[in-house]
């Protein structure tokens, strides 16, 4: 399995080029859609991955042009809240699925959000598409466990998505 890494500024045109990608290709798994996506400015990107708040984790090709696979984590930014982080954006492109990228960009989201945060989370949530097979039970296999779900969250081209809440203790 290839590690993942935390993506720097400079890489802020081949992630956009992925969270096109990923939009499109699964409009469902998403709560932004390509026409309203604030990350799909490269210069929007470039300011997040220069900040302390929001991560990126990905995993490059093998010339490092193109991003095969990302996950998102951020700290919540309300006082009351600011011991919760939110994984979000978890995506493998096609080409590049049953190779461990997904555990890996997600597992070190995770990594990153315990080594980074201070003071320390205490816990990192997600939603998960129920169309999402594979990505559930990636979540699970790494600790995840799912709490609730929020049906009709989602709606796509006149369809009603659910979206199972998960949440990870990573203690403080």
């Amino acid at each position: 399995m290839m590690p993942s890494r935390r993506l720097l500024p400079a890489h802020a045109d081949m992630y956009a080029d992925l969270r096109r990608e990923m939009l499109v290709d699964s409009p469902w798994a998403f709560g932004s859609s390509a026409d309203d996506d604030r990350f799909r400015d490269p210069g929007v990107v470039r300011s997040a991955l220069a900040g302390e708040e929001t991560m990126i984790l990905g995993v490059l090709d093998a010339a490092e042009t193109r991003v095969l696979a990302a996950a998102g984590v951020v700290r919540e930014a309300k006082a009351k809240r600011r011991h919760i982080a939110t994984m979000w954006g978890v995506y493998v492109a096609p080409e590049a699925r049953g190779r461990g990228f997904g555990r890996a960009v997600v597992a070190g989201a995770v990594e990153a959000a315990k080594s980074v945060y201070k003071p320390a989370v205490g816990a990192i949530e997600l939603s998960v598409s129920e169309h999402a097979l594979a990505a559930r039970r990636l979540y699970e296999s790494l600790g995840f466990t799912a709490w609730g779900i929020e049906p009709d969250a989602l709606r796509v081209e006149g369809k009603s998505y659910a979206e199972i809440h998960m949440q990870m203790s990573i203690g403080i």
